[in-house]
């Protein structure tokens, strides 16, 4: 009997774990993201049909990425706030370097005159740049370089 019932809740547990795997990527309508992802999509990239968008669950969380008619792809995180800006060998926007800590912009202009940020993602400690050039350089919350990432 304790060898049944011991089979019967592993077999709950996988069949629950499976359950929630399947569930990691889900396609959704442009309407469904959040408001605030919604507006920096029209603010920052008016111009630019938006594809596809999917509720992509990590765990307990999820995000949301939205992939543009020109090969683009932005992540926000649960709440809309935009997390990764992937613009591939383009510059981001200028709009969107607005909303980065000037030392960033100003130490790429200053070190890399004449290479763009092609894709920036917010981490823990701060932000990873990427430039035109295949470079990618880190820095702090304030703007501050903090290492050239190999």
């Amino acid at each position: 009997m304790k060898i049944l019932k011991f089979f019967l809740v592993a077999s709950f547990m996988i069949s629950t774990v499976i359950m929630v795997g399947c569930e990691s990527d889900k396609t959704v309508t442009f309407d469904k993201l959040p408001k605030v992802s919604k507006n920096f999509i029209s603010t920052h990239f008016k111009d630019i049909t938006v594809n596809r968008v999917v509720k992509d669950k990590e765990g307990v969380s999820y995000n949301w990425d939205v992939y543009l008619s020109n090969g683009w792809e932005l992540e926000f995180d649960k709440n809309g706030e935009w997390d990764h800006i992937d613009c591939k060998t383009s510059a981001v926007p200028s709009s969107i370097l607005t909303l980065l800590p000037s030392g960033i912009v100003s130490y790429c202009k200053t070190n890399y005159p004449n290479t763009s940020i092609v894709e920036i993602d917010k981490e823990r400690y701060g932000y990873q740049i990427e430039l035109a050039n295949d470079i990618t350089l880190e820095f702090d919350k304030q703007g501050k370089f903090l290492r050239i990432d190999d």
